[in-house]
C-alpha cells in the first residue's frame, strides 16, 4: 500500500518538476533573444564616435602644422623687420627722413647726409619685400589654422551628444542585469548546465557584456566637449591672429616711402603688431597640440569600448 503511494506521487511530482524545467529554458531562450535585440550595435555606434574623431584628430593636426609655421614665419619675419629696422635708422640717421630737419640743411649737408642715404631706398624696399613676403605667408598659414579649427568644431558638434549610445548601453545593462537573475535561479533549480547550451551562453552574456559602463560614456563626452573648446578658442585666437597679422603687413610697414615716413611711435606699433601675431600664432600652436591629444585619447578609449562590445556581440551571434 505504502509502494503504492510513492509511486502515485512520484507519478503526480515527476511531470511537475519536468514541466518547471521546461518552462524555466524557455524564459531563458525568450531572455537570450531579447537581449541579442536590445544588445545588438552598441560596437556600430561607437566605432562612428571613433571614426569621426579619427578625422577630427587629422583636423586638428593639420591646425597645429599651420599655426606653427605661422609662428616659425613670424620670427624669420621678425629678424627680417631687424635688418629692415637697421636700414631704416641708416637713412634717416641724418635727418633725411625729417621734412623740418632736411629744409633746415645747407645745400653740402643735404647732398652728404640726405641723398647719400637715400640712395639705398632701393635696397630698403627689397628687405621690405621680403618682410612682406614672410608677413603674408604667416597670414595665410594663421588663416589655415583658423579654418581646421572651425572644421573640428563643426566635428566635436557632431559628436558630441551620446545621449542615443547612453541610453542603449543603459537597456543593454538591464537586460545583462535580467540574465543574472535567471542565471542564478536557473542553477538554483538543479539544472545541468552542460545538458542545456542556453544556460551555457546566458552565462556568457552575463560575463561579457556585463563590461559596458555608461561612465565610458562620459568619459567620450567629455573629452568631446575638451575638443571642441579647444576648436573654440582656436578659432577665436585665429580671427585675431589673421587680423593682426595683416595689420602688420600692411602698406604703410611695407612701402619703402611710407615706412621712412613713419615716427617712432609707429615704428614700435609695426613691432608690437608683429610680436602680437607671432604670440597668436604660438597660442594657436598649443590649443592644437591639446585637441589632438584629446583625440587620441578619445580614439583609444573608443577602440577600448568597441572590444568590450565586440566580445558581447560576439556571444549573441
Amino acid at each position: 500500500m505504502k509502494r503504492w503511494i510513492v509511486s502515485c506521487l512520484l507519478g503526480i511530482l515527476c511531470p511537475c518538476v519536468s514541466f518547471a524545467d521546461s518552462d524555466i529554458l524557455q524564459r531563458a531562450n525568450d531572455l537570450y533573444d531579447a537581449t541579442r535585440a536590445v544588445c545588438m550595435g552598441i560596437s556600430d555606434e561607437i566605432a562612428r564616435v571613433g571614426n569621426i574623431s579619427r578625422v577630427n584628430t587629422m583636423v586638428t593636426a593639420a591646425g597645429t602644422v599651420a599655426s606653427g609655421g605661422a609662428l616659425v614665419v613670424g620670427i624669420e619675419k621678425n629678424k627680417q623687420d631687424e635688418r629692415v629696422n637697421q636700414l631704416v635708422d641708416q637713412i634717416c640717421s641724418a635727418g633725411g627722413c625729417d621734412e623740418d630737419g632736411v629744409s633746415a640743411m645747407s645745400d653740402a649737408d643735404f647732398f652728404a647726409f640726405v641723398l647719400g642715404p637715400m640712395s639705398r631706398m632701393a635696397e630698403l624696399q627689397q628687405e621690405l619685400d621680403r618682410s612682406e613676403k614672410l608677413g603674408n605667408w604667416r597670414t595665410a598659414l594663421t588663416a589655415g589654422a583658423l579654418g581646421t579649427n572651425i572644421a573640428s568644431a563643426v566635428l566635436s558638434g557632431v559628436n558630441r551628444d551620446q545621449s542615443d549610445l547612453v541610453q542603449h548601453i543603459q537597456a543593454c545593462n538591464n537586460m545583462v542585469q535580467k540574465v543574472s537573475e535567471l542565471v542564478i535561479q536557473i542553477k538554483s533549480s538543479g539544472i545541468n548546465p552542460y545538458e542545456n547550451p542556453i544556460v551555457k551562453k546566458l552565462d556568457d552574456v552575463q560575463t561579457w557584456c556585463g563590461r559596458l559602463n555608461v561612465s565610458d560614456i562620459e568619459k567620450i563626452e567629455n573629452r568631446i566637449k575638451g575638443v571642441l573648446g579647444t576648436s573654440v578658442t582656436g578659432a577665436a585666437i585665429g580671427v585675431a591672429g589673421v587680423a593682426t597679422s595683416a595689420a602688420a603687413n600692411s602698406d604703410k610697414y611695407t612701402d619703402a616711402t611710407l615706412r621712412t615716413s613713419l615716427s617712432q611711435t609707429e615704428q614700435n606699433q609695426g613691432r608690437a603688431l608683429n610680436i602680437a601675431a607671432n604670440v597668436m600664432a604660438g597660442a594657436g600652436t598649443a590649443t592644437g597640440i591639446a585637441g589632438t591629444g584629446l583625440n587620441i585619447s578619445l580614439i583609444t578609449l573608443t577602440n577600448k569600448l568597441i572590444a568590450q562590445s565586440d566580445q558581447c556581440e560576439g556571444v549573441l551571434k
